[in-house]
């Protein structure tokens, strides 16, 4: 067989595509598995940055009703 007649035969045709489809299958799923954990460790990030700037227990909003007169807060 020669070389172009390889590339006519339709069972090694079948099998390069299903080789590729494979592979990229496969390039797929790491790459939804690497989104999927910077998801995760971004949303575990602005979670802790929420508890540190989220104000004492969410009583930020409080009014101070004792603050000085003379504008000392």
């Amino acid at each position: 067989m020669s070389s172009g007649a390889t590339a006519q035969d339709d069972t090694w045709k079948a099998k390069e595509q299903g080789d590729e489809a494979r592979y990229i299958r496969e390039k797929e799923q790491a790459q939804l598995a690497e989104i999927r954990n910077k998801s995760s460790t971004d949303q575990k990030t602005a979670n802790s940055r929420d508890d540190i700037e989220g104000g004492y227990g969410g009583q930020e909003d409080l009014e101070d009703r004792y603050a000085t007169t003379s504008g000392e807060h």
